[in-house]
Order: structure tokens, then C-alpha cells, then sequence
């Protein structure tokens, strides 16, 4: 019989490492945490009741399974346990690919990701998975816990995407516009392509967010960025910088000329009328491109290239599109010195007004004055306001700019005043952006105050383009002006598109012609046109009229003829300070009379020739008939005796240089329709002549060398057939 062996220890330990066991797996039963544990043969040992509850899957249909996936796949991949079973860092690879995250942690394994119908729904799991070993080392089993985190990762989702997609649009901002930049360079490194970066700003969008309202401009912005997705290929990216500006990112081998082509159907897509609420609108916009790696390899070089160019489309008209060049660049940076300086022009006093004369074409003496303003920058000599007013408006400096020009001019004019010197109506040019300030009534009612100057010495010109945007509330704010006792103007008409329907609505008091007009009253019949049927139209309609931009007596003249109202211009005076304005108001200068050889009432002959003996000849003989005879070596100089004294007929030889006979003569037909028209040649040219004859330009043809009876026969002829047309029209 052998020895006998107390085991009471040995049974007591192992009841105690029994129930230590039971406890275990009753503690990850009973847990809150989907848990589940594989033994070493990757059999499915516990699966909890919160494994139960997330999974769908019962405990029964897992259990002594080595198909641990089923519980979370379609398709069968291992799960974390049986990678940290493996105890290969390899088997990485083989887990499931809708895993976002995985990295080894010390004795175990952690990954994340979206698992899609799940018990019926996406979920996005934390999985934790650890070893469980024995004293000495020997893997056991390993348990696994995962957590559902999806309402936090939808929430986060939600950030990222906030913070990299424009909210109204919806499309990517300016963050991931910027990532996207520099994932095309490194893909276009490595494919060997270019990448377009295309600059686009809507014209005019301001406009329109202040008149019609924000909510018109969201509305318009969004209808936009859905013609810019429309517009482009789904691999391309089409961002929102902010406002009004987008960008669209293209990669090609021949990308310059897909950008041109792409640009021109994007102004095509976006001029496409839309109706928003009750307003319809056409909307047009202005391109930049710059091309990588020509105009440079980092992403904000490219976009501001791209806008550096897009400015020099609006600079251009706006409504096109502009590649980026290196002049482009030398402008940039001139334009930008220019803003810098300009921003400091006001608090520096470097801004000062000059005054234009208005002067009466009945009575000859000054009725009013322009304010101009001006920019004396000491780094540079004077700066005119068509080099730095665009700047001001498309930088927003134009607001404080015109209320100190609306100030200085109203304070300047009392101080005129209070100094004995005649009341005169200041007139200030009105930008379109001031007029679209929301409190602008208010600032003019503000400057009057302040000034003491009375509303009636103070016009206001407003330009026939800006009357014409949104008329119902441009009509409201002049009818408010006027109330107030301001006058107003409509400055360059002729160049807009206004019509009478509309332009007897507004309470305008005066019209100004366009100089660009004036400019041709004496030499193109079609402004001659022009200017006599505004004088008519304007008179109609008991609205004044000032020509602008008058230099020559001959202009002047045929304004005083069609009976214009008033005049400004170089001929006058041109801009000055305000010491010399207020000299020439003392001086009571006043326009000099006319130096016409006609003044007394009778009908001359002008003859037009190159050749200084022919206009000595012709003029010697009419002089000894008693005829007042005017001469010109040119068409130019014809033009301007035809303007400032009473013609009744034209000789002209067919034969000038710059401009033949024909052509002159045609023009004098389209001009003075009454003077009669009689052309000279020693040339037999049947062609020229066929010619003036066809046209109706001429009344006779005379030839060199003339028989002296049949000239002045001629011209009794053609003297009696002009007064015969004066009598006819005198009596219409």
C-alpha cells in the first residue's frame, strides 16, 4: 500500500480557480461592452449578451464556431482575434476593407470603420482586441470588445465636412480647393500633364445682393454653382472661395485649350437667363487662367495668378476671359501699390477738387460748375480719376472717397457764396455703388447740414447705365432727392440703353451728352444725329441739355444751332483749381464770341482744294461778283467753316489727300442736307465721278481749267436752288 497523499489543497484550488473562471466569464457575460472570446483553436467560447444585442446574431448560432466574422460580414474575412492568434503582423492584410483605421497596440490590436446593415443599420465599431495567456505564456484565448461609435462619427463627419465644403453651395471651400490644387500637381508630375486653375467672378453680384437682397443673392448663387457642376467633367473639381468667386481645377495634356473652351461655355451656361422670386436676371461673370507649371508649381501662385487675370477681364470689359501673362503681373503689383497708396490718400489731404465751368450757350456767361476730383500722390505726379476711381469702386473705397467729395464740393460752394460770388449749382458726379448705399439719402441730407449749402445749389449726376438697375428703386431714391431740393442730371447719355418709356419716369432736370458724341457733331453725320435728336427728344420732355466735352469753336457753333443749353469743355476752360475758379468767377469770364466771317446774314461760297492757286483763282473771281467766298486746303478745315459760318454752297475738288472729294461731300450731304454740293476735277475719271453722281452727293460738275461764265452761272444757280430750300423748310 503506498503512501497516502493529503489532496484537500489541491481540490480546495482548484474549486477556487473554478469559481475564479465562472466569475470571469460571468463578468464578460453580463458586461455593458459587446465582447466575445476564441479559444486557441479560434472557436467562439463566450458571446455576450451585448454582442447579442449589437450584432443581431444569438450566442447559440456562434458558440464552438470557429466563423467568428459572421457576426459582423457578408463575406467571410478573419476578425482581429484571429490576426492576434496568428501573432503575424501580415495578417493585417487580411482584414475586411471597409476597416478606415488599423495599427498593432502593445499585446493586441485596434481598427475602425463602417459596417453597413448591421442588425439593420450602418454602424461605425471600435474593435479591441488582447491576448489572454497562462503563467507560462501559452496564448489561451483572446477576447475582443467593440464599442459602436456612430453618432460621434457622423458628428465629426459632419465638422469635417463643414470645414471643407461651402455651406450655401455646397460645393468645396477654399480648404479643400487647396488640397485638391496639390493633389492634381502630384498627379500631374507623375502623368506627365498640366492643370488649369480657372478664376471666376460673377459682374456686378454686388449689385444685386444690395438692391434685390440677400436672399435673391444666395438664391443666385447656388442656381450658379449648379451651372458650374453642369458645366465641367465629375473628376473635376469645382470650388467656392467665398461671395462671388468660384474655381474650377482641370487637368490635360492640351489644357490651355481646353480652359478656352471650357471658359466659353461657362459664360454661355451662366448668361442663361433665370428668374429668382419675381425678378429676372441676366447675370454675366469674368475668367482668369493661370496653367501649371507655366505660371508656377504651388497651389496659391496658381490662384492668384488666376485672379490677377480675371481682373484684366473685367479691366477688358468684363463678360470674357483672360489667360495670365507677366505683363499681367507688373500690373498686379502696380494695382496693389496703387490700393495701398489709396487707402492713405484721404487721411494724407492728398485728395483735392477741381471745378469745371457749365457755361449758358444763350447768354455766354458761367451757370454752374463740376467738381472733379483728383489724387496728387507725392510718390508719383497728379493721378486722374480714370486711373484710380475703377481701383476705389472695386475696393470699396469709394464710399468715404465720394462723401468727401460730396462734402468738400457742398462746403467749397458756401464758402464761394458767403464770399460774394455768384450762387451756382456744384454738380458731383454720383458713383453707382455710393447711389447703392442703403443710408445714401441720409448722407446727402447729412452733407447739406453740415455744409449750410441749399439743396438747390447742388446737382447730382447719375449715370444712364446705373438708372437703368433695378428701376422701381432707383425711381424711389431720385424721387427722395428731389423732394429734398437737389437737382439731377443724367450723365453720358447715349451711351446706355435707356429708352423714353423709362426716362420720363425719372425727375431729371438736365441731360448730358457723351462727349464721344460731341466729339464728331462737325465730321460724322451720325452724331450729328445723335445731338440733334437728344436736344429734341431732352426739350420735349422739358429737360435741359449740356454737351460735354466741347474743344472747338466748330463744335460749339452747332450746338448754339441745334439749340443746345449748355456746354463744358476745354474750349471754355478746362479743370481747375479752386483759387482759379474762384478768379474766374470775379473776372465774370464768359465764352468769347464767334469768329464768323457770315455774321452778316448772308450765304457763302466755301471752296475746298489742296491746290493754293485754284482756292486764289476761284476766290478772286467771286470776290469781284460781290460773293463772300470762304476757303479750305482740307476736309478738316472744310468741316469746321461749315460749322461756325452760313454756307449755301460747296466746291470741292474730287482730288484730296486723307480725304478724297467724294467722301466729303457725302458727309456735308449727311450734315447740312441743304447746303448745295458742287464737285471740281482735271481729272476724267468717269468712275469718281459716276460715283459722286450715284450718291447724290453733288449738285453740278465743274472741270479744270473752268470757263469763269459757267462757274458763276453754276453758282447763281445753285445760291438760288439753296434759298428756295430755306424757304421750303422755314415754312415746315
Amino acid at each position: 500500500m503506498g503512501p497516502l497523499q493529503d489532496i484537500s489543497e489541491l481540490e480546495h484550488a482548484a474549486a477556487a480557480l473554478a469559481e475564479q473562471k465562472e466569475f470571469a466569464e460571468n463578468l464578460v457575460q453580463n458586461s455593458a461592452v459587446p465582447t466575445f472570446v476564441i479559444n486557441a483553436e479560434r472557436q467562439v467560447i463566450i458571446w455576450n449578451r451585448a454582442c447579442e444585442e449589437l450584432t443581431g446574431i444569438k450566442a447559440e448560432l456562434m458558440l464552438g464556431k470557429d466563423e467568428a466574422w459572421r457576426g459582423f460580414y457578408n463575406n467571410k474575412r478573419v476578425v482581429l482575434a484571429e490576426i492576434v492568434i496568428a501573432g503575424s503582423l501580415d495578417q493585417a492584410s487580411a482584414c475586411h476593407p471597409v476597416f478606415g483605421k488599423s495599427n498593432f497596440i502593445p499585446e493586441g490590436l485596434q481598427a475602425e470603420g463602417w459596417y453597413e446593415n448591421m442588425n439593420g443599420t450602418d454602424r461605425y465599431i471600435i474593435f479591441n482586441a488582447a491576448p489572454i495567456r497562462n503563467n507560462r505564456g501559452d496564448l489561451l484565448a483572446v477576447i475582443e470588445t467593440f464599442e459602436e461609435v456612430t453618432e460621434r462619427k457622423h458628428y465629426e463627419e459632419q465638422l469635417e465636412y463643414q470645414a471643407n465644403h461651402d455651406r450655401l453651395t455646397s460645393l468645396p471651400n477654399r480648404n479643400l480647393l487647396n488640397d485638391r490644387i496639390h493633389q492634381e500637381l502630384l498627379r500631374s508630375q507623375r502623368n506627365l500633364q498640366q492643370i488649369a486653375i480657372i478664376f471666376i467672378d460673377l459682374d456686378n453680384f454686388k449689385y444685386i445682393n444690395d438692391s434685390l437682397g440677400h436672399d435673391v443673392g444666395d438664391e443666385l448663387l447656388k442656381t450658379i454653382a449648379e451651372r458650374l457642376r453642369a458645366s465641367v467633367r465629375a473628376s473635376d473639381t469645382v470650388a467656392r472661395l467665398g461671395g462671388d468667386e468660384f474655381v474650377i481645377i482641370i487637368s490635360h495634356q492640351d489644357v490651355a485649350e481646353v480652359a478656352a473652351i471650357l471658359a466659353g461655355s461657362i459664360q454661355s451656361a451662366i448668361t442663361q437667363p433665370l428668374k429668382i422670386k419675381e425678378h429676372e436676371l441676366v447675370v454675366t461673370c469674368s475668367i482668369g487662367i493661370s496653367i501649371s507649371p507655366r505660371d508656377g508649381e504651388d497651389v496659391q501662385t496658381l490662384i492668384r495668378k488666376a485672379d490677377i487675370a480675371m481682373y484684366r477681364a473685367k479691366e477688358k470689359g468684363r463678360n470674357t476671359f483672360r489667360f495670365f501673362t507677366g505683363e499681367m503681373n507688373a500690373r498686379y503689383l502696380a494695382r496693389m501699390t496703387m490700393e495701398r497708396q489709396l487707402r492713405r490718400a484721404l487721411e494724407r489731404d492728398e485728395l483735392f477738387l477741381c471745378y469745371q465751368p457749365i457755361v449758358s450757350l444763350r447768354s455766354n456767361r458761367v451757370t454752374g460748375m463740376e467738381a472733379l476730383v483728383r489724387w496728387q500722390n507725392p510718390e508719383s505726379e497728379l493721378i486722374t480719376p480714370s486711373d484710380f476711381i475703377p481701383l476705389a469702386e472695386e475696393t470699396g473705397l469709394i464710399e468715404p472717397i465720394g462723401e468727401w467729395v460730396l462734402q468738400t464740393a457742398c462746403t467749397q460752394n458756401r464758402a464761394w457764396q458767403e464770399a460774394g460770388l455768384p450762387f451756382l449749382p456744384v454738380s458731383v458726379n454720383i458713383s453707382a455703388i455710393q447711389f447703392r448705399q442703403k443710408n445714401f439719402v441720409s448722407i446727402v441730407e447729412r452733407v447739406l447740414r453740415e455744409s449750410g449749402l441749399d439743396p438747390r445749389y447742388l446737382e447730382l449726376e447719375i449715370t444712364e447705365s446705373l438708372v437703368m438697375q433695378n428701376i422701381d428703386r432707383v425711381t424711389t431714391i431720385l424721387n427722395e432727392l428731389k423732394e429734398m431740393g437737389t437737382s439731377l442730371s443724367m450723365d453720358d447719355f447715349g451711351t446706355g440703353y435707356s429708352s423714353l418709356n423709362y426716362l420720363k419716369r425719372f425727375p431729371f432736370n438736365k441731360l448730358k451728352i457723351d462727349q464721344s458724341f460731341v466729339k464728331g457733331i462737325t465730321n460724322d453725320p451720325d452724331c450729328a444725329v445723335i445731338i440733334k435728336t437728344v436736344i429734341a427728344m431732352a426739350h420735349s420732355l422739358r429737360l435741359k441739355v449740356i454737351a460735354e466735352g466741347v474743344e472747338t469753336a466748330a463744335q460749339l457753333n452747332y450746338l448754339r444751332l441745334n439749340n443746345c443749353d449748355e456746354m463744358q469743355g476745354y474750349y471754355f476752360s478746362r479743370p481747375i483749381k479752386t483759387t482759379d475758379f474762384g478768379r474766374l468767377l470775379r473776372e465774370n469770364r464768359q465764352l468769347p464770341a464767334l469768329n464768323s466771317q457770315t455774321d452778316n446774314g448772308e450765304w457763302a461760297i466755301l471752296v475746298v482744294d489742296d491746290e493754293p492757286n485754284v482756292i486764289s483763282s476761284l476766290q478772286r473771281m467771286f470776290s469781284a461778283e460781290g460773293y463772300i467766298s470762304l476757303a479750305a486746303s482740307s476736309a478738316a478745315e472744310g468741316f469746321e467753316l461749315l460749322a461756325t459760318n452760313r454756307i449755301g454752297v460747296v466746291i470741292c475738288d474730287l482730288w484730296m489727300p486723307v480725304m478724297n472729294g467724294s467722301e466729303f461731300l457725302e458727309l456735308v450731304k449727311g450734315l447740312y442736307p441743304d447746303v448745295v454740293r458742287i464737285s471740281l476735277t482735271g481729272r476724267a475719271d468717269l468712275f469718281a465721278i459716276t460715283d459722286a453722281v450715284n450718291r447724290g452727293n453733288v449738285f453740278k460738275l465743274l472741270t479744270k481749267p473752268w470757263d469763269d461764265a459757267f462757274v458763276l452761272a453754276t453758282v447763281e444757280e445753285a445760291l438760288a436752288f439753296h434759298r428756295t430750300r430755306c424757304t421750303r423748310a422755314s415754312k415746315t
